[in-house]
């Protein structure tokens, strides 16, 4: 009998998990350790924060997945040794067979800093929700900036979908002339990494609104008792009356400490098949940098769970025998707009350069993204 460890229960974790309940014995034994309890999909928080749904109603408990057949520890990881495989937490030791490390990414800690300013709030903490909600809700005139401060950052499109929520949010409190709606972003356009058409596509709706883009701004500091934000390179410093962030990712330490970071002070598995340099153990999501002909791979779930898929069938082919398969690039995102619109972006962004596509935004790709989130959720929990 066979023991796999999952480490982590996000995007990545959870599709590995299921995957190896698919490939695996039933005798085998799939364990996923994670220190929180819960899993949401991340664009359920910009729906909470627009108002078309509580977060509550896209999350799901981490021990329904019990149901399929997987071991859930709830615990902290304190240590990894990925030569024995073997990992330490506060519940015990664990030692597999095969281990995917899908740990995810953690906020910067400078850029978590910089948004303990006043008036500041790390746009991606569910936990802030509530405090953003109240704070859009009593601002009557001033400045709203959602800033990217730096990268790379979690789901590419999600800050220019957060502007165009506050934007309307404005809208229907009747405010909204009163109050400037800004975004900055560190990068020379809103999508790099989906190419020209698809930073030009999101920009253009960003100016329908009325909402101002500021690229190839990378903020240093964040003034909380001028409610300022500064720039490099000599940029005018923007005042603000709400900061909603957006941080750039860092490695959790525990894989530092495990001397598994690269010179890029990320793991690089292998693009094709995602394994470290350890027998059979692999990395996936935003715990990794996988780079292409433009940037990396980004940090967004469905490339998580497309990575975990393939790299949980290739420790299985390990374990049981088969055929190794390898992951090619392909991947998609929703761009969600005003309206329950949802424009689709999907290409190979393993090609050079990247070949990908947008789909202008209409209705039926809304519902393509809540089916998305729907049958997943239904999968992969039961």
């Amino acid at each position: 009998m066979a023991q796999v460890l999952v480490l982590g229960g996000g995007f990545g974790g959870v599709a590995a998990a299921n995957e190896f309940r698919e490939q695996l014995e039933i005798d085998d034994e799939v364990v996923l350790i994670d220190r929180h309890d819960s899993f949401t999909m991340g664009f359920a928080k910009l729906w909470d924060l627009a108002g078309m749904r509580p977060i509550a109603d896209g999350t799901r408990s981490l021990r329904d997945l019990e149901r399929r057949g997987i071991r859930f520890v709830q615990a902290d990881i304190t240590s990894i040794d990925a030569e024995a495989r073997r990992v330490g937490t506060d519940a015990g030791t664990f030692e597999g067979d095969a281990m995917v490390i899908a740990l995810g990414s953690r906020p910067s800690p400078k850029h978590r800093q910089l948004l303990s300013a006043r008036g500041a709030h790390d746009l991606y903490d569910q936990a802030a929700l509530p405090a953003i909600r109240e704070d859009l809700a009593d601002i009557m005139a001033g400045r709203v900036v959602v800033s990217i401060l730096g990268g790379p950052f979690k789901c590419p499109p999600a800050p220019y979908e957060a502007a165009l929520i506050v934007d309307a949010l404005l809208r229907d409190r009747g405010v909204r002339e009163d109050v400037e709606v800004v975004v900055t972003t560190p990068q020379p356009m809103t999508l790099p990494v989906a190419g020209v058409d698809a930073s030009r596509y999101v920009a253009s709706h960003l100016d329908d609104h009325g909402i101002e883009l500021f690229s190839g701004h990378r903020v240093t500091d964040v003034d909380a008792d001028r409610l300022t934000i500064a720039f490099a390179d000599g940029a005018e410093e923007l005042g603000y009356d709400l900061l909603l962030g957006v941080p750039a990712d860092a490695l959790p330490e525990v894989l530092v400490d495990a001397g598994l970071a690269a010179e890029s002070g990320w793991l690089e598995p292998d693009p094709a098949t995602l394994r470290l340099d350890h027998d059979r153990v692999v990395a996936v999501g935003d715990c990794t940098r996988i780079p292409t002909a433009t940037a990396q791979l980004p940090h967004a779930g469905v490339f998580a769970a497309a990575q975990a898929r393939i790299a949980a069938r290739n420790l299985a082919v390990d374990l049981l025998g088969g055929n190794e398969e390898h992951f090619d690039g392909h991947g998609y995102c929703f761009l969600e707009l005003p309206g329950e619109q949802v424009a689709f972006v999907e290409g190979n962004f393993y090609a050079d350069p990247p070949d990908v596509s947008l789909t202008p935004a209409d209705h039926e790709q809304f519902r393509r993204k809540q089916a998305y989130e729907r049958d997943h959720l239904a999968t992969w929990f039961g």
